[in-house]
């Protein structure tokens, strides 16, 4: 797995949830029934702004590494501040469905609707998650939220949280991955779509 670096700042990014779930109709297109399918998950369009070659060549030998192995890189707060949630962690093994225990975090930390986390596997997997009905941290650090989303594993109690910056990571799209020079040794269209494997 191939991290990108901090500094590797997009220009725009386009985020997507994809729903796996759907609405069956019968025959003469009667009432649907809405059949809710875990497994929903997240993926994003990025492009990277101009530079120059210099600036540009560890990030494309990071993204060509990267479409073989598999990218994490930073989720974009779109200037939502998280910061201070404390050390979150997975309170309680093998979770399932939308509602979620976390424990480790700050008191008073108001945990809100929308905010973005990643939850980190044993195998150091992160997971994409949307907050739906957050809370205020108890005093001993607990807080019961629910998710947009399904959990799409059971996490061991004491999986990491990160709020703070969550992370996305997954294959990058497509067959090949490209880009353009330009003169002035600049580089322009960079340009990937990354979607969470699970």
């Amino acid at each position: 797995m191939i991290e990108l670096s901090a500094s590797d700042l997009p220009a725009s990014v386009t985020p997507a949830f994809v729903d796996v779930g759907g609405t069956v109709r019968g025959a003469t297109n009667a009432v649907g029934v809405r059949i809710d399918r875990p497994g929903g998950h997240y993926r994003a369009a990025i492009s990277i702004g101009i530079g120059t070659a210099a600036q540009r060549s560890a990030l494309i030998a990071d993204l060509v590494r990267g479409k073989q192995e598999g990218l994490r890189t930073a989720y974009p707060l779109q200037g939502v501040d998280q910061s201070g949630s404390g050390s979150p962690v997975v309170d309680g093994a093998d979770q399932a469905g939308r509602v979620l225990s976390l424990r480790g975090l700050t008191p008073g930390y108001d945990l809100a609707k929308g905010f973005w986390m990643s939850i980190e596997d044993a195998t150091g997997q992160h997971y994409l998650h949307n907050v739906f009905a957050g809370g205020i941290v108890a005093g001993d650090g607990t807080v019961t939220i629910t998710l947009g989303e399904h959990l799409r594993v059971p996490f061991a109690d004491g999986a990491t949280v990160h709020l703070d910056q969550p992370m996305i990571e997954g294959d990058i799209a497509g067959n090949e991955q490209n880009w353009q020079l330009s003169r002035g040794n600049r580089v322009t269209g960079i340009q990937f779509t990354i979607e969470e494997m699970a």
